[in-house]
This record gives structure tokens, C-alpha cells and sequence, in this order.
């Protein structure tokens, strides 16, 4: 391996679910909007094993608050959530040549 390959680390975020417990996520990509911030993610594995076994599932949310008071909440208008989906998993595609699966398709 050169000197000059990329190394691809992933941008990781921590949130903490309803019991506070500490759960990793990988930020996939990011879209600003001139009012709101919405966020791609998937679960973070760190072991072989996890990395092997993982499902990747793509999770489309809102960043609420400010600062060191950032939060995550759903998208609970459904008009607004298939939009930023679509253009959050066109990103994601074209940033990791990967092809999106839309389950509602089959």
C-alpha cells in the first residue's frame, strides 16, 4: 500500500437512546436547508464480526436544537421526509457507488 492512498475514517456521532444508553452512529451524509438540517446515518460496527453481520439500515433524520444541545428527532411529516430521503439517498449513492433499496418497490 502507498503512502499516498486515502484512508476512509468515518465521521461517527454518539447518541444516546431512551434508557441512556450509548449507541454509535456513522454520519453518511448531511443536508442544509436555509431552516433545517437532516442527517443520513447508519449503525456503527467496530468488530469483524459486527462489520460482517451488520444490516446497514439507512435512518433519515431531523437535527433539532443548537449547538452542544443537538438532538435527533424523526421526520414526522411524511411530504417532507420523502423528499429528504430522496435527495439524502442520492447522495449516499453517489458519495459510496452504492444502488439505494426501496423496499416499497417489490
Amino acid at each position: 500500500m502507498s503512502i499516498d492512498e486515502e484512508y476512509y475514517e468515518p465521521d461517527i456521532i454518539s447518541v444516546n437512546d431512551e434508557d441512556g444508553n450509548e449507541i454509535l452512529f456513522e454520519l453518511l451524509e448531511r443536508y442544509e436547508t436555509d431552516d433545517d438540517v437532516y442527517v443520513a446515518i447508519t449503525r456503527y460496527y467496530d468488530t469483524d464480526e459486527d462489520i460482517v453481520e451488520g444490516d446497514y439500515e439507512v435512518i433519515i433524520l431531523k437535527v433539532e436544537g443548537e449547538g452542544d444541545e443537538e438532538y435527533l428527532v424523526e421526520i414526522e411529516d411524511e411530504m417532507e421526509f420523502e423528499q429528504i430521503s430522496d435527495i439524502l439517498m442520492t447522495k449516499v449513492e453517489e458519495k459510496y457507488d452504492v444502488e439505494y433499496f426501496d423496499p416499497e418497490e417489490n
